[in-house]
């Protein structure tokens, strides 16, 4: 899909008032949510709370409660009187009424026949379609709270009494038709003790004293409602008046009396807050408007119509909580007077609460700072929660779920989505209509759908598809391309989703350049999508912001840039190489470099390059140079430039035959860590005669290429598991490779820092196989000595074996195979390995240090003088100085001092037996290095008891064998 567009500004900021200056507080977002406290949503089973069917044969018009409520036996009493419309012929009617009992049913105001089992109360009525008729329920008890995972309903408190509904808890407390599509006017007289106050729905007409210690409060509704929005709320409460002057309507709040000045501030703007969004929603649609606080804990506050509760902890004095005051208010339009249908479409009422927040941050402190709400509270607010709780749909959530997050804050970026995509104008325009079309009715997502399609002239299908029906958050990847004349700018933008939903995206963007700023809208669909701009400015010099002020909700947005994977420094040149950008679309390729601190690009070839590497000869030796490229695709466009990569060529002078690099952590001498002179030592037996540089990276540091260029000849070793510096200097091991140095690169783990570039171009098109337990007994080669793991070096657990063993599968010239134990994937594949190309680089998947000393020695003094003739051959290299030992005086009493030599480093056991064979002293175990060493024995047992004269038999045991001797005690 392609499509050409002409630049267009985004709005700067939707705002109707001034915004005041005072700083933003710490806004909590969920204190705005009617979560489960705590939340509860996954580990509930689903519970249906109602039939998705409003075609129920009768129409409730009004409901007058008259309750009798005793806070201090939480008992009730009283009736309620309901007018009914027959919609068809009636037999019968259905309310819903639990743990309550009922006393009398009239019906037109005689006793009828009813039955009251399973919270239903069926009441028999025979009434003719069309009729209106009345019936009433007398009842009483104690009333109970829903056993589902809100448990609520009627709340008796430590002072107060008061009711939440919210979804189907009205039946606990009061018989009605408890489904959310049969909206009634509701009156209710609440007698109760006289030194309290009722708040409630509608407007308060009287209080009467009854002269008996309690008083009956009226409140009268002239609006319709839900029966989950019927509310009594009860306590010792003192009143805060306000009135909104623009309108015909007083504001009632009812708080406890230590919470009275801090209402007074918390409450401040609310007038200004319902003037808003009337202006914003339409006229506020009912009698009056006000709040009640209380202690409640299972939800946060609650949207009664016409007397929202909240919860105490709202109440600060710092209006710390004013979007929770926002969140409630805006459900009075949305959710209260357009009430959904079922809660199938319960985020037509949360959703739009939610987004009010957003709205009113705007008018209160500015567009960025409502942008970063979007951002924070819902954007990612949803995000984490979908990260722990699992990809779910906005439409039709679990009965468990009615109040969770993809309800408020994902319905809430749905709806700033919707804004973006159908513009700012028509989505006001959508919020009013939406309003004054359905105020005092039911809705569906589908008439919003048709609503919103309506007033845009878009199809919305795919829109409310991925969104409300769908379920996963996208992910964004694009490309930005420019015409080489800058004339026209490409992005291309690819969607992908964890689920199987498809997304279709509108993302805007910001390109500034200089103090010139525009915004583009950018498509983005799971096939990638190609967006063409007029333009004047290069990309690449802009500053680019996807996902400006935060509109789109996406798991994240990422640019695609070209990669420069290699950029090798040699002798008199430099080696970048790259992989192809989109596999089958790239036209060709333009290298790129410039020098140091200047930031003027020299194009090195004219003519687009096929390949995906460039050698650059005409590099000079000690100038540092930096170097990029770009992909040219067949509509003419050049993507942005690659990343940046810095390369300073070096003369190589080959003076010196050889260079030892110990990478090997300096250890402590056990017997996997091995102290530096350890490994010096193993090293120095093993390449005797030759003589070479050793290079310490423990004390200086990596080598340079320029250090390297001194060398014929690299002798690399790691020796320890637990770091591997090399990862770290691949570019200047392999601009010397490049150049002409040949290396021998053996090492714990090495292979594995490897790139694969370096692998491809220096070892061939090899595969690691890795074998992390211990393994590798041996190594055979039909050219060089065995190698074979020396136990004394390893650990016990091992059985003599070595882990952590790399093998080459697919390579050219294998110098070993590896002998390793039965089962190991390694086992009879290549482990050492040397190029096939030129012979210069020889790569082992195991540590030399490792294995026996004869065998390293016998083949580092043939591979090494094939790799650079100049060094000494293996014949004519002087044997090593055979082992020893000595001791004296022999015979001796009481003690003997017991001399030995160690021609190679390694593991020492010095051990006492008697002629029997039985060891009667263990005298030394530990690792040793090369040369003459003494220690003195005192005639003694492992028991510290003195021996008996006689002859015995001193063992000692090293890397490269054992020697026997016979010593004398005599007492």
């Amino acid at each position: 899909m392609k499509r050409i567009l002409t630049i267009f500004g985004l709005w700067a900021a939707f705002v109707l008032f001034c915004s005041t200056a005072y700083a933003m507080p710490g806004w909590d977002a969920s204190a705005s949510r009617k979560y489960l406290r705590p939340q509860q949503e996954l580990t509930a089973p689903r519970y249906e709370a109602s039939r998705a069917d409003s075609a129920h044969g009768f129409d409730v018009q009004k409901y007058e409660i008259t309750l009798n409520i005793d806070d201090a036996t939480h008992v009730v009493n009283g009736n309620v009187l309901a007018t009914v419309i027959a919609e068809t012929y009636l037999p019968t009617i259905t309310y819903e009424l639990s743990n309550l009992t009922v006393s009398s049913v009239l019906v037109n105001g005689t006793a009828a026949p009813y039955t009251h089992t399973g919270g239903l109360l069926n009441i028999t009525t025979n009434i003719t379609a069309g009729q209106t008729f009345s019936t009433q329920v007398c009842y009483g008890g104690t009333p109970q709270l829903s056993p589902n995972v809100y448990h609520i309903g009627m709340i008796f408190g430590t002072n107060t009494v008061f009711t939440i509904s919210d979804p189907d808890a009205g039946r606990y407390w009061w018989p009605s038709y408890d489904h959310p599509w049969d909206k009634a006017l509701v009156d209710l007289h609440i007698t109760m003790r006289n030194d309290w106050k009722v708040a409630a729905n509608g407007l308060r007409s009287n209080i009467v004293d009854n002269g008996n210690g309690t008083s009956t409060t009226h409140w009268l509704g002239s609006n319709p409602m839900t029966t989950y929005l019927v509310c009594i709320t009860a306590g010792p409460y003192v009143e805060i008046n306000q009135t909104v002057p623009e309108h015909q309507f007083g504001v009632q709040n009812f708080v406890m009396q230590n919470q009275y000045n801090n209402a007074l501030i918390d409450f401040q703007n609310l007038p200004a807050m319902l003037h808003y969004f009337s202006e914003i929603f339409g006229t506020y649609p009912f009698e009056k408007y006000g709040n009640a606080t209380v202690n409640m804990s299972t939800y946060g506050a609650m949207e009664h119509q016409t007397m929202t509760t909240l919860g105490n902890y709202i109440i600060t004095g710092n209006q710390a909580n004013e979007l929770t005051i926002a969140h409630e208010l805006a459900h009075q339009w949305y959710g209260d007077a357009v009430s959904f249908l079922t809660f199938k479409d319960v985020w037509l009422s949360e959703g739009f609460a939610t987004y009010s927040e957003h709205l009113w941050t705007d008018y209160r402190f500015g567009w960025q700072a409502a942008c970063n709400y979007v951002a924070s509270s819902y954007h990612q607010y949803y995000l984490n929660w979908e990260n722990s709780s699992g990809a779910q749909t906005i439409y039709n959530p679990a009965f468990n779920n009615y109040f969770a997050p993809p309800s408020y804050e994902k319905a809430a970026s749905v709806l700033h989505m919707l804004r973006l995509k159908i513009g700012n104008a028509n989505f006001f325009q959508l919020l009013q209509q939406w309003f004054a079309t359905y105020n005092g009715q039911n809705v569906v997502t589908s008439e919003f759908q048709a609503m919103a399609q309506q007033i845009s002239g878009q199809d919305l299908t795919q829109f409310f598809n991925q969104w409300i029906y769908g379920s996963g958050i996208p992910a964004v990847e694009y490309s930005v391309w420019s015409t080489p004349d800058i004339s026209r700018v490409k992005v291309i933008a690819k969607s992908t989703s964890p689920t199987a939903t498809n997304f279709y995206l509108e993302i805007p963007f910001r390109f500034e350049h200089g103090t010139v700023s525009d915004s583009l809208l950018i498509a983005a669909s799971p096939e990638g999508t190609s967006n063409q701009f007029l333009y004047g400015a290069d990309p690449g010099e802009c500053t680019i912001t996807p996902n400006y002020n935060n509109w789109t909700l996406l798991r994240g947005i990422d640019e695609k840039r070209p990669l420069l994977s290699e950029c090798l420094a040699s002798n008199g040149g430099v080696l970048v190489s790259w992989s192809a950008f989109t596999d089958g679309e790239d036209s060709g390729y333009l290298v790129y470099r410039r020098n140091v601190g200047n930031q003027t690009w020299t194009a090195l070839n004219n003519d687009l390059l096929i390949s995906t590497s460039y050698y650059d000869a005409t590099a000079q030796n000690g100038v540092p140079y930096e170097y990029a490229y770009a992909v040219a695709d067949y509509e003419g466009y050049l993507s942005m430039l690659s990343n940046i990569m810095p390369a300073t060529p070096q003369a190589f002078s080959f003076s010196e035959n050889l260079l030892v690099v110990d990478e090997t952590k300096d250890g402590t001498g056990a017997n996997i860590n091995p102290t530096d002179a350890m490994v010096d030592d193993f090293y120095a037996a093993a390449l005797s005669p030759m003589v070479y540089s050793n290079w310490d990276c423990a004390t200086a540091g990596l080598p340079s290429l320029a250090e390297l260029g001194n060398y014929r000849l690299v002798l690399w070793h790691a020796d320890d598991f637990s770091q591997n510096l090399l990862q770290d200097n691949l570019f200047a091991l392999g601009g010397y490779l490049l150049g002409g140095g040949k290396v021998l690169l053996s090492g714990w783990k090495t292979a594995s820092v490897l790139d694969s570039a370096f692998i491809t171009r220096f070892a061939g098109a090899v595969s690691l196989l890795y074998d992390n337990s211990a393994s590798l007994i041996s190594t055979d080669s039909a050219t060089y000595p065995s190698l074979l793991v020396d136990p004394a070096k390893t650990t016990a657990s091992w059985n003599g074996m070595l882990p952590m063993i790399y093998s080459f599968v697919g390579a050219q010239n294998p110098l070993y195979t590896a002998n390793m134990a039965a089962g190991s994937q390694g086992n009879g594949q290549c482990v050492a390995l040397r190029d096939s190309a030129n012979n210069s680089f020889v790569l082992l998947g195991f540590p030399l240090y490792f294995m026996q000393a004869a065998g390293v020695r016998g083949f580092l003094q043939q591979i090494l003088p094939e790799l650079n003739p100049a060094l000494p051959a293996y014949d004519d290299v002087v044997p090593l100085k055979p082992a020893s030992l000595s001791s004296s005086p022999n015979p001796f009493n009481p003690s003997t001092t017991i001399n030995y030599y160690l021609p190679v480093s390694g593991q020492v056991s010095m051990a006492l037996y008697n002629l029997k064979g039985q060891k009667v002293r263990s005298l030394q175990a530990e690792s040793k290095s090369a040369g003459n060493h003494s220690l003195v024995f005192n005639g003694l047992d492992d028991e510290n008891r003195g021996l008996a004269s006689g002859i015995y038999v001193l063992r000692y045991t090293h890397p490269q064998g054992e020697i026997s001797k016979k010593i004398t005690l005599m007492k």
